[in-house]
């Protein structure tokens, strides 16, 4: 009995000692990437991918935590005078929790990673924000994309690369916001 719960603890300070490196590899992750990962996502996504690894930060905690548990257990009060029974019964109790624990840790540190490998799949695959202005389309066809300067009785101007553009109100087709790819 005493070899089954020793065997368990040895276990779980392993696992502990993946999980404590899966934690730094997110924290380091984090400190270098920054907010410069997410610039470009859509808001949504944005704050899916916030979200993402909060979660998985937070779940990489706990699974530290459940493998620190079953590894060295939680201090409590040892009575001197139990009988052999007792003991005996307490050592099973132990070793059902440690394993128990064990479980938590684990599933705790693969869906941390689970929710970090979304996370970062999303910053490199998400919807990418739309590109601010206006999009012109003019009778013939022809299309014009820029932030938009001003509007009046003889047309629309738009800041085109640079450069300032006149579309007289005749020729517009339609004007939306957006869309400009």
């Amino acid at each position: 009995m005493e070899d089954e719960l020793d065997r368990v603890r040895a276990q779980a300070e392993n696992w502990r000692n993946g999980l404590a490196a899966l934690l730094g590899l997110l924290t380091a992750v984090g400190v270098v990437k920054g907010p410069d990962t997410v610039q470009g996502l859509s808001g949504v996504a944005h704050a899916m991918v916030g979200l993402l690894l909060l979660g998985g930060l937070l779940l990489a905690a706990g699974g530290a935590f459940f493998a620190m548990r079953a590894a060295f257990g939680l201090p409590r009060r040892r009575f001197a005078e139990a009988s052999l029974e007792e003991l005996l019964t307490r050592q099973r109790l132990s070793t059902r929790e440690a394993v128990r624990d064990l479980r938590l840790a684990i599933g705790a540190g693969f869906l941390a990673l689970a929710l970090v490998t979304t996370g970062i799949g999303l910053t490199w695959y998400g919807p990418r924000a739309g590109k601010p202005g206006v999009r012109i389309v003019e009778k013939d066809g022809s299309t014009l994309c820029g932030a938009l300067v001003g509007v009046d009785a003889q047309g629309v101007r738009l800041r085109v690369g640079g450069a300032e553009r006149r579309v007289p109100m005749q020729r517009l087709e339609s004007v939306k916001s957006g869309g400009c790819s």
